[in-house]
């Protein structure tokens, strides 16, 4: 069977990626060539364009045909539309990637079919996703091509660490924090429910939807059973560490966008709601399926990942700052009297073991001035050092191969 993976060098398609190598599938990946991740399989061909470039993706896909195409990389109508116009005649099905986050709100206990009501007004993403899907619906329920949408929840790898109040790259500032005993903030008190599901466990069920009869024209949400609060899922990690004892800020949701508005989506659309998931559709439709891997496992093979690979170990020292000032703004400003949190957040000792820049990085932040320019540099030379470090990382191990044989 073809497989091309549109994207492919993210969180979700390198699990997916591996897995339908494995099984003998013989999997293309299309895109720019800017993430470089290391391929030892022999069933995995890299295609090179852009697929928001129509006449560059066309001409890149001639004399292609594909059983199944995958779609990681949509995000609103315009690119949905955009990538089927390139590849509605090149595949016999078509899987987009959506989000459970489509769903309208639960109470606590409450499991979500994918029947429930697509709403979410509450963040811009997963009205975008609810739009691609009615699209899909609407100009495909009866066409030669078959599609099939995939809504994964909150899905964790080795690579990255599943939490909300945490920078979008750079994920080991978390595990920095909880380290150099930093509090850490925890929205409402971390009591909404959560789903959290192993990167592995939900390629399976993807994996398992190719050429599937039952998939065809539905919709799927894949996630694990297996339910915890944040507050649960801060500890597991912590333990993980090997940190038990973890410092929480309780703080709530609509004090946080205030002082960190780009979570607001985040918060009140996604992981300030509560999240279970009947999964027997999945199941019926995919037997090899069960997402058996706990949080409190999983969150394991993450940390080991992390110290096995030391370049992934970058900090944001400024989201770092704005934490700290968030934490004290509120203490300030509510009165609330908790001294081990103020004292541990106003402790500087961590700040001797940084470099010149790091330093410079954290102040700016803290003191609010000039958080913008220094964000925008700092992704440049982050970017520059975990290239680097990761380049570096390859070769000692192509190294160590070529001296092993």
């Amino acid at each position: 069977m073809k497989v091309l993976l549109i994207g492919g060098t993210g969180i979700l398609s390198t699990d997916i990626r591996d897995l339908s190598a494995a099984r003998g599938h013989d999997v293309y990946i299309l895109n720019r060539g800017i993430n470089k991740v290391r391929n030892t399989n022999n069933n995995v061909t890299s295609i090179i364009s852009d697929i928001r470039n129509k006449e560059q993706a066309r001409k890149d896909l001639e004399g292609f045909y594909f059983d199944v195409v995958i779609d990681f990389i949509s995000y609103d109508v315009n690119e949905l539309k955009n990538t089927l116009s390139i590849v509605d005649d090149k595949c016999s099905q078509f899987i987009f990637i959506s989000s459970a986050t489509v769903y309208r709100k639960t109470a606590a206990g409450e499991k979500i079919t994918e029947d429930f009501e697509l709403s979410n007004p509450d963040w811009d993403y997963a009205e975008h996703k609810i739009a691609c899907e009615n699209y899909l619906r609407d100009n495909y329920a009866a066409a030669r091509m078959k599609y099939t949408i995939v809504r994964p929840y909150v899905t964790y790898s080795n690579a990255r660490i599943p939490f909300a109040v945490i920078p979008h790259s750079l994920h080991w500032t978390l595990a920095n924090r909880i380290r150099h005993k930093r509090p850490i903030i925890l929205w409402d008190s971390g009591q909404a429910t959560c789903t959290l599901t192993y990167s592995k466990d939900f390629a399976v069920g993807v994996v398992g939807l190719f050429a599937n009869d039952d998939a065809y024209q539905q919709a799927f949400h894949i996630t694990t059973d297996h339910t915890l609060t944040w507050a649960e899922a801060l500890q597991y990690f912590a333990e993980a560490l090997g940190e038990p004892h973890v410092l929480t800020a309780n703080i709530p949701s609509s004090y946080i966008v205030q002082k960190i508005p780009e979570l607001k989506g985040e918060l009140f659309g996604d992981k300030g709601r509560n999240r279970e998931f009947d999964n027997s559709k999945i199941k019926n439709a995919v037997k090899d399926f069960s997402a058996e891997t706990t949080f409190q496992e999983g969150i394991r093979y993450s940390v080991k990942f992390y110290e096995n690979n030391a370049y992934m170990q970058g900090v944001d020292y400024s989201w770092n700052a704005r934490a700290d000032r968030l934490i004290i703004d509120y203490y300030k400003e509510t009165g609330i009297e908790e001294p081990e949190i103020l004292n541990a957040v106003k402790n500087r000792d961590f700040m001797t073991s940084l470099n010149l820049w790091d330093r410079i990085a954290y102040l700016m932040s803290f003191y609010k001035g000039t958080y913008k320019i220094y964000t925008l540099l700092h992704r440049i030379f982050a970017k520059i050092k975990y290239t680097l470090a990761k380049r570096k990382s390859l070769n000692d191990c192509h190294k160590g191969e070529e001296k092993g044989k």
